[in-house]
């Protein structure tokens, strides 16, 4: 991370295509063209068939909660006035698990096994990386 404070990585050559993606609200991740294999976090070789023709594909940002808990301190600036934060791991549809926050529920409705869908909420004005968007999640609709 080269600037001071900031939380988000900075793109390289490698994660670019997954940072270019949230710019505009998409969720991308790489995929195996030899074998359609998702991967998260980016790889040089498909951990399923050893191919290294990979590309990136937008994901469909549909899952389910596999783990879930929340944050009761306020660990940086971004933190504050959200408390508890709920902090999950996502099983996407495409096969990858993630870590994210479930945003917009009251902490004691967020359940294992709960559909949830990416949305994407930009930093505010006064951090550090003000303008950059990160994924979170929503409960959906029965």
């Amino acid at each position: 991370m080269s600037e001071t404070g900031r939380w988000l990585a900075e793109p390289d050559d490698e994660s670019r295509p997954y940072f270019d993606a949230m710019r505009v609200s998409k969720l991308r991740l790489q995929r195996c063209d030899d074998c359609s294999t998702w991967f998260f976090p980016f790889h040089k070789r498909c951990q399923n068939c050893g191919s290294t023709s990979l590309s990136w594909a937008d994901a469909s940002g549909r899952g389910t909660i596999f783990s879930h808990a929340r944050l009761r301190r306020e660990y940086h600036p971004r933190h504050a006035d959200r408390l508890p934060l709920v902090i999950a791991w996502i099983d996407l549809d495409e096969g990858v698990r993630m870590a994210s926050n479930i945003v917009d529920v009251e902490p004691d409705e967020v359940r294992v096994g709960q559909r949830v869908a990416v949305d994407f909420e930009r930093f505010p004005e006064d951090a550090p990386a003000f303008g950059d968007l990160v994924p979170v999640f929503r409960i959906l609709g029965d």
